[in-house]
C-alpha cells in the first residue's frame, strides 16, 4: 500500500514544563465533557534528557502497535478496520466514545515543532506536554487539537496526537492518548519488523558528508531534522532536503530520467526550472514488495535569481554520492 506523503504540522511550543499530579482531576479516560481541567502543581527543570524517547528510539517504534489497546480504548472503542499507516512514524484510527460520538486520532512519532509562547500544560513521566487548539473561535467549526509530548529541545521533537472529535473535547482525548504513548514508550514498545540493511533506523542527517554539503550548497550551511526520516540543509547558495520513506517504487517518467548510480544501483533524476533550479534523484534502496520499497530521495534547490546557469543536476549528484556508501548493504 503507498503511503501519500503528508505536509508537516508544525507545532508552536515553548519548552517549560509544569507537572500534572496524578490525581489532576477527573479521570479524562472517562470524560464526555465538559472540559477536565488540568492542575498545574510545579515547574520542572532542566532539558529533556531521556534515551526511551530519543530519535534513534523513536525511529523503529510501529506507530500501529502503539495506537492500539490501552492507548486508545480511554477514548473509546476502535472503529473496526479503520486504523490505518499514516507512513513510517505515523498511524491513525477512529473510535466511538461512550455517547457514540467518533473521533479521530492521528498519531506522529517524531513530530517537528517550532518554538512560541504557547503554553505547556504539564509533564507526563518527565516529558513536557504543549497543546494546540486548532478551533477557529469565530467559527462552529471543530478543527480538533494537536497534544504533543516534547521528547527533545533541541532539535525540537516530539510525539503528537492530533484529534478530531465533533462535539467532543478534543484536547482531553489527546491527553489521555498521549499519557497511555508516554508509558508504552518508557516500557516495551512494538518495534517495527525491518531487513538487516533496512534504511528506516538512520539517521537522515547523519548520511550526508557535512564537507561536501558546505562545498555544494555554501557557506554557512546548517541541517536540522524534518522529522524522524528526513533532515533539511541551509546553505548560502542553495537548499538540500533528504528522505527516507516507505513508497511506490520510483520509475521512469513518473520520478525524470533513469541514472546510473553505481555498485548497481538505478535512480531517477527530474530536474525543473520552472520555479529557480531544482534537481531530485530518487532511488529504491530496498525492495518491500508489491512495487514499494524503502526509497531514498535527495532534493537541491536553488531559487536564487541567478539559478539558472546552475548544475543543480550535478550538485545533488556530488551529494547522492556521499550517501550511498552509508547505506546498509545487502
Amino acid at each position: 500500500m503507498h503511503h501519500v506523503a503528508r505536509p508537516r504540522r508544525f507545532v508552536p511550543v515553548v519548552l517549560l514544563a509544569l507537572t500534572v499530579s496524578a490525581c489532576a482531576g477527573p479521570d479524562l479516560g472517562k470524560q464526555n465533557f465538559p472540559r477536565t481541567t488540568v492542575t498545574q502543581t510545579s515547574a520542572a527543570t532542566g532539558p529533556v534528557d531521556d534515551a526511551a524517547v530519543s530519535m534513534d528510539a523513536l525511529r523503529t517504534v510501529d506507530p500501529c502497535g502503539v495506537l492500539q489497546g490501552d492507548t486508545v480504548t480511554g477514548v473509546g472503542t476502535p472503529v473496526e478496520d479503520s486504523i490505518h499507516s499514516t507512513g513510517l512514524d505515523g498511524c491513525a484510527v477512529e473510535v466511538t466514545d461512550a455517547g457514540g460520538k467518533e473521533a479521530r486520532l492521528s498519531l506522529t512519532m517524531g513530530e517537528t515543532l517550532l518554538l512560541s509562547s504557547t503554553t505547556p500544560v504539564g509533564t507526563v513521566e518527565g516529558l513536557p506536554i504543549v497543546e494546540s487548539d486548532l478551533d477557529d473561535p469565530d467559527t462552529a467549526e471543530n478543527e480538533g487539537c494537536v497534544v504533543t509530548a516534547v521528547t527533545s529541545e533541541t532539535p525540537a521533537i516530539g510525539i503528537s496526537v492530533q484529534v478530531t472529535y465533533q462535539g467532543g473535547d478534543a484536547c482531553g482525548a489527546g491527553l489521555t492518548v498521549i499519557r497511555e504513548v508516554v508509558a508504552e514508550m518508557h516500557g516495551s514498545p512494538p518495534r517495527m519488523t525491518r531487513a538487516a540493511n533496512s534504511a528506516v533506523p538512520l539517521d537522515p542527517c547523519a548520511l550526508v558528508d557535512d564537507t561536501v554539503a558546505t562545498e555544494v550548497l555554501g557557506r554557512s550551511t546548517e541541517k536540522r531534522p524534518g522529522g524522524l526520516h528526513e533532515c533539511h540543509w541551509s546553505g548560502g547558495n542553495a537548499t538540500g532536503y533528504l528522505r527516507i520513506s516507505e513508497a511506490v517504487e520510483p520509475s521512469d517518467g513518473d520520478d525524470g530520467t533513469r541514472v546510473d548510480l553505481g555498485g548497481g544501483i538505478t535512480g531517477y533524476q527530474e530536474k525543473r526550472t520552472t520555479a529557480g533550479n531544482s534537481c531530485t534523484i530518487a532511488w529504491t534502496h530496498l525492495r518491500t514488495g508489491d512495487g514499494e520499497g524503502e526509497v531514498v530521495k535527495f532534493e537541491y534547490d536553488n531559487f536564487h535569481d541567478d539559478a539558472a546557469g546552475d548544475d543543480s543536476c550535478g550538485k545533488a549528484r556530488r551529494i547522492v554520492d556521499t550517501i550511498l556508501p552509508k547505506l546498509p548493504k545487502s
